[in-house]
C-alpha cells in the first residue's frame, strides 16, 4: 500500500511539474507587438507630416512617413561604406531620422553584427504592418534602431536620436515606424 501511495504521489507531482513548465512557458512566450499605419497614422497625423519615398537598390522602393517638422538633409558629401540613403533633423538639430540601406547574408547575421560592432542592445522583434522587423538601442549613441527587411538579402535601418527624449517623441518615432510600406 505504502508503494502505490508513493507511485501515486510521485505520478501527481510529475503532472504538477509538468503543467507549472508549460504554464510557465506559456507565460514565458511574447508576444509580437505590432505597429499598424492604420492604427497609428490618423487624418491629424497624416496633416502633420508627409510620406518620403525611400529607392532600395534593385529593388521596390518603399515610403515612410516624416514630421513636418523635419527637412531633409543633404547627404552626398558623406562617402564611405555606410553613406546613408536619407537623412531628416529637425531645424534645431535636436532630433533625427537616418535611413541606410544594407546587403546582408541574413537577418540573424545582421542582428549579431549591430550586437558586436555596433553596440546594439535590447533586441526585441517587432511587426510593422504585417513585416517582422527587429528593434535594438544603441545606448553609446542615443539611437533607437529598426532593421526593416526589403529582401531576403537587403535590409533598411531606420535610426531615431534621440533615443530618450520626451514623450511626444516616443510617439512620432511609433508614427514613423508604423508608417514604413511598400510605396504606392
Amino acid at each position: 500500500m505504502k508503494t502505490e501511495k508513493r507511485i501515486t504521489a510521485l505520478l501527481c507531482f510529475v503532472l504538477l511539474f509538468a503543467f507549472l513548465v508549460s504554464c510557465n512557458s506559456w507565460a514565458l512566450a511574447e508576444e509580437v507587438p505590432e505597429l499598424n499605419w492604420a492604427d497609428l497614422g490618423t487624418e491629424e497625423a497624416k496633416a502633420q507630416g508627409t510620406f518620403q519615398r525611400i529607392e532600395v537598390p534593385d529593388l521596390s522602393t518603399i515610403q515612410l512617413w516624416i514630421p513636418a517638422e523635419m527637412i531633409a538633409v543633404d547627404t552626398s558629401f558623406m562617402d564611405g561604406p555606410f553613406k546613408p540613403v536619407a537623412l531628416y533633423g529637425t531645424a534645431d538639430q535636436t532630433k533625427s531620422v537616418i535611413l541606410f540601406v544594407s546587403e546582408v547574408s541574413s537577418l540573424d547575421d545582421y542582428v549579431a553584427l549591430m550586437e558586436k560592432e555596433g553596440g546594439g542592445s535590447n533586441f526585441k522583434t517587432i511587426s510593422i504592418n504585417g513585416v517582422e522587423c527587429i528593434s535594438y538601442e544603441v545606448e553609446k549613441d542615443n539611437i533607437l534602431s529598426l532593421i526593416y527587411p526589403v529582401s531576403d538579402h537587403m535590409v533598411i535601418s531606420v535610426n531615431c536620436m534621440p533615443m530618450d527624449a520626451d514623450e511626444n517623441w516616443e510617439t512620432i518615432r511609433n508614427i514613423i515606424f508604423s508608417s514604413i510600406q511598400p510605396a504606392e
